[in-house]
């Protein structure tokens, strides 16, 4: 029996995206073709463009695919603790951790400092994902954390526009350390979640 349509496109958009990933990890973005996509990831060059329309379409999906890895890591963290400090404390540790052992995200920051794993990456066409056009990506972390607050943590004291306020400042903060670590994690969930704190308790 011959699979529904939007199955057959949602396994090429997923293997296309898993193979784009996996060559910037070895070479970098630079290194990344359509043609060199389409043979890994078993399709015509045709459909690559079909399903992502360019590289940069391209790009934006496989750095939208790590962040749905990533807000996983957040709402189970958020579901593990009855207090919203403690929760976005280990939330914030979490995130801050995996994303220092990502390997797309090394390869993507570090094509930024034009270095990367293999051949040394020549652009920075990733980077504005999570910086100058990291719209959809914060929209979507804050959307995962306002849609646990209410039902998890009703009794924060907050307004909606305070609790929207403080969460889109929280995710920009965590956001700012991932893209420039410093601290240890724990020590930076330990500042976030003091933040939290005094907001949440004031």
């Amino acid at each position: 029996m011959t699979a529904p349509a939007t199955a057959v496109t949602l396994g090429a958009r997923d293997r296309i995206v898993e193979a784009a990933a996996a060559i910037t990890t070895e070479a970098g973005w630079s290194a990344v073709t359509m043609n060199k996509v389409a043979t890994r990831a078993g399709v015509s060059r045709q459909t690559v463009y079909n399903e992502m329309g360019s590289k940069p379409g391209l790009g934006q999906a496989m750095v939208l695919r790590e962040l749905d890895r990533f807000l996983a890591a957040v709402e189970e963290e958020l579901d593990r603790y009855d207090d919203l400090v403690d929760a976005i404390r280990s939330a914030a540790e979490r995130i801050l951790v995996m994303a220092r052992e990502n390997r797309l995200l090394d390869a993507v920051l570090a094509s930024a400092h034009g270095v990367s794993r293999g051949e040394p990456g020549s652009d920075n066409e990733l980077l504005p994902f999570l910086t100058t056009d990291a719209a959809p990506l914060i929209s979507a972390a804050t959307a995962v954390i306002a849609g646990r607050l209410p039902v998890r943590f009703p009794d924060t004291g907050l307004t909606d526009h305070e609790a929207e306020v403080a969460i889109d400042s929280v995710v920009r903060l965590v956001l700012s350390h991932v893209m420039q670590p410093g601290s240890p994690p724990a020590t930076v969930a330990d500042d976030v979640a003091w933040i939290v704190g005094r907001v949440v308790r004031s």
